[in-house]
């Protein structure tokens, strides 16, 4: 990822740490920061998201429902909260959607749902996203983190023209040392993952990229389970198969039918095409 050039953010020690708490003292009330602050309806997750806070259940100033840092766009006052926000970046973004990041997690053995990954980008939220609305960070973004108490914890963004920013979490999981460990490892997995079917499979040559985020930092890339036995068709064809028989139970709840499900099964067995040339 190539270098930000600055940080379009307020400069200055009193605008370096970012909190929920710091961003309802300051935003409708310190003039220094209106400069930098957009109204924004239509915003969209790109590589330049540093962090989103959620205020969906008390918005803020009455009406904001999530506030988002970008490193070009400045700090975004949105009307749409992180939950949709990320909807759509994984309806209009994500290759099978949030259904393959939730498959691939359990092929290599991570049970909670924190990070929605590309391999290059890596969004992790401070409680499972399956929780609803809740804050953000992107991994691909910061160089380090410090947990601040059981349930808080503090990332520190990579240098940009001699400035970083601190963003601060609270109300985050128990366990959130550890599920930024997985997230990280994660989103390494998942590069290989891509790399070795773009490279072996497609031939394309894959450019070895490395940067100063955490997720280029090799401790955070221990194998939990072996990877070698992993195959990127092979898991989007489980998907697919996972997808076929929930339709047949819905069918079968539907029109009060058990036995549409195994029909449904061969239907769709016998109506598969081969994969062969002829």
């Amino acid at each position: 990822m190539k270098e930000c050039e600055h940080y379009n953010l307020p400069q200055g020690q009193e605008y370096r740490v970012w909190s929920k708490a710091i961003l309802r003292q300051k935003v409708g009330h310190d003039q220094v920061l209106n400069d930098y602050l957009v109204e924004d309806g239509h915003y969209s997750i790109n590589q330049k998201t540093l962090a989103l806070y959620e205020f969906q259940q008390q918005p803020l100033l009455g009406k904001y429902k999530s506030v988002i840092f970008d490193i070009q766009a400045g700090i975004i006052l949105s009307y749409n909260s992180t939950r949709s926000l990320f909807t759509a970046f994984s309806k209009e973004c994500l290759l099978a959607g949030l259904e393959f990041q939730r498959e691939f997690a359990r092929k290599i053995n991570l049970k909670s749902h924190n990070t929605i990954a590309t391999g290059r980008l890596a969004y992790f939220s401070t409680r499972s996203y399956n929780s609803g609305n809740i804050d953000w960070v992107a991994l691909h973004q910061m160089v380090a983190f410090q947990p601040l108490n059981l349930s808080a914890v503090a990332f520190k963004t990579v240098p940009c023209a001699d400035s970083d920013y601190v963003f601060a979490f609270d109300n985050c999981s128990r366990y959130i040392s550890e599920q930024i460990d997985n997230g990280l490892f994660y989103n390494h997995a998942l590069y290989q993952l891509a790399s070795v079917h773009l490279e072996r499979i497609l031939g394309w040559h894959v450019t070895a990229t490395k940067g100063k985020s955490l997720i280029d930092q090799p401790e955070y890339f221990h194998p939990h389970e072996p990877l070698t036995n992993l195959s990127l068709k092979h898991i989007l064809v489980n998907l697919l198969d996972k997808k076929q028989q929930r339709y047949g139970h819905y069918l079968a709840n539907f029109y009060e039918f058990p036995k549409l499900v195994e029909s449904h099964r061969i239907i769709r067995q016998i109506s598969q095409r081969p994969d062969t040339l002829y």
